[in-house]
């Protein structure tokens, strides 16, 4: 009796979700029911809901006519192969398999004002069924996320190379973007899952990007003393720490045009201060240098920051976005450190010791290279941005 009752509870649902998802259709498709490469994943108990806009490029060998977009007639001829395909490349996997995406509704998109005319969006509507429904105790929603991973196949061409998706559950929201060369990530993650993640993220832009890896050579460049490698990394964390609470909780923006350049434009200038302190007759204060450093570590934290904020996948003032800022500005230090510390080794091991001849020679070499690199990506940026 108890299992007769559980099968025609999740039939009712599964009438009453059908049921919304064609009035929806229905009412709203002409309205943009979604944006293009626009989607929702609404977890509600053992089930999620979906609802995305595909673009009609990403499905090859439904376009009868050839004119880029899909009409009711198209639609309707290849309806089963269509609603296959979006199945194979829409998953919600877990650690022992994907699961099926069911109930898949499937109509054309028009513009506003012309319900007959063909689309280049489609509105795909479905639920997956995340566990089954029966007598027994049943799984707290995090339990019924946990190990999830959304994989998404079906982009179209250059204008379409991104699929956001906002998942809700409860109160909690992700903000997911899946891109041909990230098409599968996990969802809803746990406390640690998140603050790993960004802590892998902050080092990874660290060691990645070329610009900030030689502003970093150029700052630990004068010494490998124990008070000067302190004190220009404390200063060099500090900068860009100001900057990114800045940008991220005071809403200071600057654009790349302007960010970019100016990040060349530091490691010029601080290659240019060790050369002119080289050929002092007296020794350069180091409060001078630290103050310069930390000067150009704010422009540096400018970059990290817009790179965060195009990263991160919570509302702010979140749980999980405190924990993704925290590991990001982790991985950031942990990369500087490991940097400083290799290359540290690496000049003692060749025997270069700072005050030495030869050392004095590599440093007053790499500031010139470093010069050089500097005044060509501030060239390139600046036209770039023109």
């Amino acid at each position: 009796m108890q299992s007769w009752g559980s099968r025609l509870g999740a039939r009712l649902r599964a009438l009453g979700l059908v049921l919304c998802f064609v009035l929806a259709a229905a009412s709203g498709a002409h309205a943009h029911l979604i944006a293009a490469q626009k989607g929702s994943l609404n977890f509600v108990g053992p089930a999620a809901a979906l609802v995305l806009s595909v673009p009609v490029a990403a499905l090859e060998g439904f376009d009868d006519d050839g004119d880029g977009r899909l009409s009711k007639v198209e639609l309707g001829a290849h309806g089963q192969a269509i609603r296959a395909r979006i199945q194979a490349g829409v998953q919600l996997r877990t650690p022992t398999g994907p699961l099926p995406l069911q109930l898949v509704l499937v109509d054309i998109a028009p513009p506003d004002g012309a319900p007959d005319q063909p689309a280049s969006q489609l509105v795909v509507l479905g639920r997956f069924e995340l566990g089954a429904v029966g007598a027994g105790p049943q799984p707290s929603p995090t339990e019924t996320t946990q190990g999830l991973q959304l994989y998404f196949n079906l982009f179209g061409g250059a204008d379409a190379q991104a699929q956001d998706i906002t998942i809700t559950r409860d109160q909690e929201t992700q903000w997911m973007r899946l891109t041909p060369t990230e098409s599968e990530k996990r969802v809803l993650p746990g406390a640690a899952q998140v603050f790993v993640q960004y802590l892998r993220t902050g080092a990874v832009h660290v060691l990645s990007g070329a610009d900030h890896m030689l502003f970093l050579l150029v700052v630990l460049s004068s010494g490998w003393g124990l008070a000067a490698l302190v004190g220009a990394l404390t200063c060099f964390t500090a900068g860009h720490a100001l900057t990114l609470v800045a940008c991220v909780f005071g809403g200071v923006s600057v654009a790349d045009r302007i960010v970019e350049p100016a990040i060349a434009a530091t490691i010029i200038s601080m290659a240019c201060f060790d050369v002119w302190s080289r050929h002092r007759p007296r020794p350069v204060p180091t409060a001078w240098r630290l103050v310069l450093v930390f000067a150009c570590a704010l422009v540096h934290g400018m970059g990290l920051a817009g790179a965060l904020q195009d990263l991160t996948q919570w509302p702010s003032g979140s749980a999980p976005f405190a924990l993704a800022l925290a590991g990001f500005n982790v991985g950031i230090e942990v990369a500087q450190i490991g940097v400083a510390l290799a290359v540290m080794a690496l000049a003692y091991g060749l025997r270069m010791r700072p005050g030495t001849p030869r050392w004095q020679m590599l440093t007053h070499y790499g500031s010139l290279a470093s010069i050089a690199a500097g005044t060509f990506w501030l060239i390139e940026r600046l036209s770039q941005g023109a």
